[in-house]
């Protein structure tokens, strides 16, 4: 009984710890997406030339129209931030890994074919990957458990 115990005090201090994590990664991301967001809307000719791009209008209307997506998914995260593991924090996960995993491809890509030739590109694509498998991995455990919350009884793969 009392191993038992212990046992469930330290995986719900694990649980906490993983909470906070999501937490700390999600307000991280989220200004992330807001510095983002300010720099295309209010920078953008600096920003393009700082990738080593060319500030034409058409590109800049481009990075203005974009900054929008920024500010959307920084809302999401430091908004959602604090939410529980759930099927809905799941698919907010599921949604910044494949947006980061994008951003990571085109940063390697860019970099790969002379397109971006800013130095820190590849720097800023590892980060961009980094984020994008740290949600993958919140997305895969969230996932987990609420299937165990929908379904306690049901140990199989979900249908």
């Amino acid at each position: 009984m009392l191993r038992a115990a212990g046992f469930c005090a330290i995986s719900a201090s694990y649980n906490q710890m993983k909470n906070r994590l999501f937490t700390c990664v999600s307000l991280l991301t989220g200004l992330l997406y807001l510095w983002l967001f300010y720099q295309l809307l209010f920078t953008p000719a600096e920003m393009l030339k700082g990738f080593g791009l060319a500030a034409e209008p058409h590109a800049i209307y481009l990075a203005k129209r974009i900054s929008v997506l920024m500010l959307g998914f920084a809302v999401l995260l430091l908004l959602g931030s604090r939410l529980k593991p759930s099927a809905a924090r799941a698919v907010i996960a599921v949604a910044v890994a494949t947006n980061m995993a994008g951003f990571a491809l085109n940063s390697f890509w860019g970099a790969a074919n002379g397109i971006l030739t800013d130095p820190a590109i590849p720097l800023i694509g590892g980060i961009e990957s980094v984020i994008a498998v740290s949600y993958g991995l919140f997305a895969i455990a969230d996932f987990r458990a609420s299937r165990l919350v929908s379904h306690p009884a049901h140990s199989g793969p979900m249908v």
